[in-house]
């Protein structure tokens, strides 16, 4: 089987995460041949995907909705390597691959909404004309589903509910400064840039190991980043006797503004900003808790990886966090428009008994493995055989 997936970025982000963890172990148990076709710019994800054998072809167009040079572009590629299937990702990619391929002749026509659609009357007839193109529509939780159905952009029996796919496997090895080969983790990170370890991670006898809420995500307003540090200033004065942090791992176009808010609020030293990494579970195992103030979430990879080491969760209410949860009973649910809400969530986390902690964590571990790369990739054969 020929399969195309076609995707607007290759750099970094949800979609890129998903195409990262999944190809690689696609392609090593199908005869499937994969072909990944970016419209406009590849970077970490795509380069990490070539080096695995992967074919990806980056484009350097501008995808913007609508680009009838690109979309011919796309027809006549698919015409000349008629592939069997076609999974498009994302707004842009979904308008342009699944017009393509209806052009093109491809039988199979996959789209995927990969959030919550925010289209207003005329958007709404666009996208409900572009689906008529797919001949199925991967929707990334039930949230998401309910909200295009309910924007009459598709019919009920056209989508299907696929959870975005985490990776659960060894940790990475490195060398540390001495040539010694050891398991990756934040320590080590620092000991390879050379920095203070137990300066930064207060871990010597005379300290104390500071409470650590992390997240990880791109630094983008729907985040609602700026809120989260504007509660965390009320937290740090409230818990003024007991050592806190505030972990944003991630990049993005704010991140440059909330690190000035940071200074700002006077509380640069209790935030660190570490940007983005390749191996996000190393921090998360060295955190306590994990929050997400999304204002839209359609189903967070950020989340699952925290459940599979563990962490208990404050996420918010909007979306598909409910839904990652499950009945695990490992994460608090949030308004993140209230910060009230978000505050009493984070001290009620702080304050959790040791019975309490070790609980969530066997929870969280055992409900994250719903979201495994193998029941992934079962689900996205069976779509693409039945389509």
């Amino acid at each position: 089987m020929k399969v195309v997936r076609i995707v607007s970025e290759l750099d970094f982000g949800g979609v890129e995460q998903v195409l990262a963890n999944s190809l690689p172990e696609l392609q090593r148990i199908t005869n499937f041949k994969l072909t990944v076709i970016v419209l406009g710019k590849g970077g970490r994800v795509s380069s990490a995907l070539q080096s695995k054998g992967i074919q990806v072809i980056v484009w350097n167009q501008n995808p913007r909705i609508p680009n009838i040079k690109l979309l011919l572009k796309l027809t006549s590629f698919l015409k000349k390597h008629q592939p069997d299937v076609v999974h498009t990702q994302g707004a842009e990619a979904n308008f342009h691959g699944l017009i393509a391929g209806r052009l093109a002749g491809v039988p199979s026509r996959i789209g995927e909404e990969i959030g919550f659609p925010n289209h207003h009357s005329y958007w709404k007839y666009i996208f409900k004309l572009i689906y008529k193109n797919a001949t199925k529509l991967i929707a990334i939780s039930h949230a998401v589903k309910d909200m295009i159905i309910e924007l009459k952009e598709v019919e009920e029996g056209k989508v299907e509910v696929v959870y975005n796919p985490v990776e659960i496997g060894e940790k990475r090895k490195v060398r540390d400064e001495r040539g010694t080969e050891r398991e990756d983790n934040v320590l080590g990170t620092f000991l390879a840039r050379g920095q203070d370890v137990e300066e930064e991670f207060n871990v010597s006898d005379k300290k104390v190991k500071p409470f650590v809420f992390v997240t990880t995500c791109r630094l983008v307003p729907v985040k609602n980043l700026d809120r989260l540090i504007s509660v965390f200033v009320k937290l740090s004065e409230e818990f003024s006797e007991k050592p806190i942090e505030l972990w944003i791992i991630g990049d993005g176009p704010l991140r440059e503004v909330l690190e000035n808010q940071s200074k700002e609020l006077g509380i640069s030293d209790k935030i660190k900003f570490w940007g983005f990494q390749e191996n996000v579970l190393t921090f998360l195992e060295e955190a306590d808790a994990f929050v997400l103030p999304s204002l839209s979430e359609g189903s967070s990879v950020s989340l699952v990886e925290a459940m599979t080491v563990g962490l208990p969760s404050i996420v918010t209410k909007v979306g598909g966090a409910r839904e990652i949860l499950g009945g695990s009973n490992s994460g608090l649910l949030i308004d993140p428009r209230n910060e009230n809400t978000i505050l009493k969530a984070l001290k009620e986390v702080i304050n959790y008994e040791k019975y309490q902690k070790e609980k969530i964590s066997k929870n969280a571990i055992k409900e994250a493995k719903r979201f495994s790369i193998e029941n992934y990739i079962q689900q996205i054969i069976k779509v693409y055989k039945a389509s």
